[in-house]
């Protein structure tokens, strides 16, 4: 193999290195924004949607809770900054769901599956 077939295999190597450390912290970030407390008294709503209008994940997500036919309050950046950080989320979309008491049940940070998406529903008690 010659010195520039070498250099290409080095270079696509890194390049393959560098997409999987990207794509393992920005699964770091999700688990962490799920993870992480949230404080979501003094808002209304059973379900809270945390969305940015750049994000094209919470079209998605606004997407997946329409076709379930499950109500829900967005929260937008764009209007509300201080809920977004006095509530501690850090990434969106962010999902919370929250009993008849107003307890959060559940909640899903980035795009969820149909099957979480429906175990959330359930156990927000909204079906």
């Amino acid at each position: 193999m010659g010195d520039v077939a070498w250099r290409l295999v080095l270079v696509g190597g890194i390049a393959a290195a560098a997409a999987a450390a990207g794509y393992a912290a920005g699964r770091l970030r999700a688990r962490r924004a799920a993870s992480a407390p949230v404080d979501v008294s003094g808002l209304d709503g059973r379900l809270l949607l945390f969305t940015e209008r750049s994000c094209a994940s919470c079209t998605v997500v606004r997407s997946m809770l329409a076709e379930a036919g499950a109500g829900f309050d967005e929260i937008r950046y764009e209007e509300s900054p201080e809920a977004h950080r006095r509530s501690g989320v850090t990434s969106v979309p962010l999902l919370v769901a929250r009993d008849a008491g107003g307890v959060v049940v559940a909640r899903i940070a980035g795009r969820p599956s149909k099957r979480a998406l429906r175990r959330l529903l359930e156990a927000a008690g909204v079906e």
